[in-house]
């Protein structure tokens, strides 16, 4: 009998990947070919409700999330929680910092 987890035949069996940053560039290159690798893929971004590519595949879940946002962090991590079990985290997103890392502060607006 075939495994059907690791042939990935079973949709509670598909790994998922969570990505900050999808709505262009990298990131959302990321995100399709995930999908297309039959991955559930969780793409985070800005502004989700302008994006028309994503939105349209299968297994691909928009949500909102602006890095520099405490809270929207907050919230996009407890909502992609209870999509289910995220197995990659892509870390996409960021904002430049200038400094030495001994003198800098964390601060999230």
């Amino acid at each position: 009998m075939p495994d059907l987890c690791r042939n990935n035949l079973q949709s509670k069996c598909k790994k998922t990947i969570f990505i900050t940053g999808a709505s262009t560039g990298l990131g959302k290159a990321t995100a399709k070919l995930f999908q297309q690798k039959g991955w559930k893929v969780i793409a985070t971004m800005r502004n989700p409700s302008i994006e028309e590519e994503l939105s349209t595949l299968e297994n691909v879940h928009l949500l909102s999330l602006d890095v520099t946002d405490l809270e929207q962090v907050k919230s996009a991590v407890t909502a992609a929680i209870a999509l289910g079990k995220v197995d990659v985290v892509f870390n996409n997103a960021g904002y430049g910092l200038l400094g030495a890392m001994e003198a800098l502060k964390m601060k999230i607006s």
